[in-house]
């Protein structure tokens, strides 16, 4: 039979067999056969030695800070003003001067006033006598048989001695402090010129000639707290006649969850950037931790004050800021991918370890360190140059069992070692 005829007759077996070779090389393929690609794959790389850092992270706003609060020792009226806001100054020298006859007001009213507390002391004291007087005499007629007197009217007795013996004590305080007043408007009117407590920037100057001021601020004129975040008169609260700033008085207030509070000391170095500012970074220090939180919402945020080691001269008070404070460094100190790393569910870890020439990964376990959002530093379990996978990628869907499935294996989310 011509093989053009056999071919016509037969045609439908050669078709089936064709089929039949085909679907055979088809399955050796996938079963790994030959020179195709495993269906496991892994992504590595090798740990170095280097120098991780971890960070606690704030945003908050450009302030003034470190202001001093200037008030007269005595009440008065302003006669004269020596400093302009701007104005720059030294350690004693003067601010504004008080005039000599509000002065000598101030003074007489100083003085009555002491006069009156003194009075206040004399009635006192007699009331005591008189209270111990009537308390005596009832303890004499309870002694005498032939008279009645009872338990109660001792008690009061007793308590209107303890009464006016209180009210001694009271009046003797008031007395005291009359005395410092009057002493110290009598200083006030001998020197009758506001001195700078420390050397600075007029920051503020809340005077003009004929004002009258008060000893609002304490004696002496520098607040105690004035070295404190707390004492900051850019807010606009401070009613003082002089606001002295040092001559860079601008801080950065963050605002920092609670969690991260316990890692933060003062002294941390911060790196700092600005909104209104994106090209300006800066550089500082923390200085300052608030010792009481705020709550909103069930969030509890603490501040927290940050110095500028050099303050751009665009920067102002009110910006806002966001800075990122380094509170641990390790440095010389070997370093994975946190993508490396497996959790063995005890709350130990362990990494997958791709010696040379080996098909798969062996599982290593980890002593871990310091840990940063990317990388975490290994204290044992591994060396310089060692190869960790990072990531598994499983090439068959694991449904299906077809190539390409896009199976992904990713460390630390569910994927790790198949055996």
């Amino acid at each position: 039979m011509a093989p053009r005829n056999w071919l016509r007759r037969h045609r439908g077996q050669v078709a089936l067999g064709a089929l039949v070779v085909v679907g055979a090389a088809t399955y050796l393929a996938l079963r790994g056969g030959g020179t195709t690609a495993p269906a496991i794959s892994y992504e590595t790389e090798a740990v170095t030695l280097g120098t991780i850092s971890v960070t606690v992270a704030g945003t908050g706003n450009v302030q003034v800070d470190g202001t001093t609060e200037v008030w007269p020792d005595a009440a008065g009226t302003i006669a004269s003003i020596a400093v302009a806001e701007g104005s720059t100054v030294a350690t004693g020298d003067v601010l504004f001067t008080l005039d000599a006859a509000s002065a000598e007001a101030g003074t007489a009213k100083a003085l009555a006033s002491l006069r009156q507390a003194q009075q206040g002391v004399a009635q006192a004291k007699l009331q005591v006598t008189k209270a111990e007087s009537a308390l005596s005499t009832l303890e004499q007629r309870s002694a005498d048989p032939s008279r009645t007197v009872s338990a109660a009217e001792v008690d009061v007795a007793e308590a209107d001695v303890t009464v006016a013996k209180a009210q001694l004590a009271s009046a003797q305080a008031q007395l005291v402090n009359a005395s410092a007043e009057y002493a110290v408007a009598q200083s006030a009117e001998e020197d009758l010129s506001v001195t700078a407590p420390c050397s600075g920037i007029v920051h503020a100057l809340g005077i003009e000639e004929g004002d009258s001021v008060t000893i609002s601020g304490g004696s002496g004129g520098d607040d105690s707290s004035s070295n404190t975040p707390a004492n900051d008169s850019s807010s606009g609260t401070s009613s003082a006649p002089v606001t002295i700033a040092p001559e860079q008085p601008l801080a950065v207030r963050l605002t920092v969850n609670e969690v991260d509070l316990p890692s933060l000391l003062p002294g941390q170095r911060a790196d700092i950037e600005f909104d209104a500012l994106p090209d300006l970074a800066a550089t500082g220090k923390v200085y300052d931790i608030a010792s009481e939180g705020a709550n909103s919402s069930g969030v509890v945020t603490f501040d927290v004050w940050l110095s500028i080691d050099v303050a751009d001269s665009a920067l102002r008070s009110g910006m806002s800021a966001a800075a990122t404070i380094v509170t641990e460094v390790a440095r010389d100190t070997l370093i994975v991918s946190n993508s490396a790393l497996h959790s063995d569910g005890d709350g130990d870890y362990y990494v997958l370890v791709m010696d040379s020439g080996a098909i798969e990964p062996r599982q290593v376990p980890v002593e871990t360190g310091l840990a940063s959002a990317t990388q975490t530093e290994i204290l044992s379990g591994l060396a310089e140059g060692d190869v960790v996978v990072t990531q598994t990628i499983d090439a068959t869907d694991s449904d299906t069992g077809t190539p390409g499935g896009g199976g992904m294996m990713v460390p630390g989310m569910g994927g790790g070692f198949r055996g």
